[in-house]
Parts: C-alpha cells; structure tokens; sequence
C-alpha cells in the first residue's frame, strides 16, 4: 500500500476498483470490504467501482488456434471504458496482473502487470511508470 499511496500522492491519483473482489450486482463479499478498510487506514482515496457488464465470451481462431475472448463492450475492460467515459478522466493507470484484451479498447499503454506470483506486487519501476503515465509524460 505505500507503492501505490507514492502513486497517488505524486499524481495526485484516485483509485477505482475494478477488481473481481467487488462480486457481482447481487453480492459484495467481505473481502472487498477489508480492501476499502486497508486503503482508507492508508489513507488512499477509492473514488468508486467501476460498473459490473457481464463477461460474455466469444471463439477467436487465430493462425489454426482456437481461444477464448471477451466479446467486446462485456467484461473488465469494457467497464473501465464505461467509467471513464462517465467521469472526467485524464490520464488514468490499470494496475493488474491479467490481460483483459486491454489493446482492444486502446488502453495496452495504460496498463501496468505486476505479478503475484512468487517476489511479485507493485515494484518501484511500477510506480515510477504509473506517476510518469499519470502526470501525462
């Protein structure tokens, strides 16, 4: 937390989380209430989530392989999209470990993959891409 409160702090950032510990439009788990707490005690500004569009899968054969996709305008990065079109938003940073097909929706500059894996989490390389992306260098 004190990574991404330097992030905050140096870019003068908010965070929305659009994490899948928020749950569904039906059922917020508790984890996703201990997340909001240990941000706040660490005095980081959660502005909001972003809004839950079901995740619907398409079958993309590309050079004889076959795999799944998000369809387009569903899931993850699709509601990035919808909340940024909804808030008067900069210059904004995805700090997550997974590909949500972020180039689909232009945003493959914008996102940051640390790992969680092993010696993963935010790194200070991390933070000083995400301050430079924040401030619009």
């Amino acid at each position: 937390s004190d990574l991404l409160k330097e992030i905050c702090d140096k870019s003068n950032a908010k965070v929305v989380i659009s994490s899948s510990w928020r749950g569904s439009e039906s059922h917020t788990p508790k984890i996703y209430y201990i997340l909001r707490e240990i941000l706040k005690n660490n005095g980081i500004c959660v502005v909001g989530d972003t809004p839950h569009l079901s995740t619907e899968f398409e079958d993309i054969t590309e050079r004889n392989e076959h795999h799944l996709k998000n369809k387009f305008g569903t899931g993850r990065a699709a509601e990035i999209q919808k909340w940024i079109e909804e808030h008067d938003v900069n210059n904004f940073v995805i700090l997550d470990d997974e590909d949500f097909d972020w180039s689909d929706y232009g945003y493959e500059n914008n996102w940051i993959q640390p790992t969680w894996v092993g010696n993963g989490g935010l790194k200070k390389e991390h933070v000083d891409k995400a301050i430079k992306i924040l401030k619009g260098e």
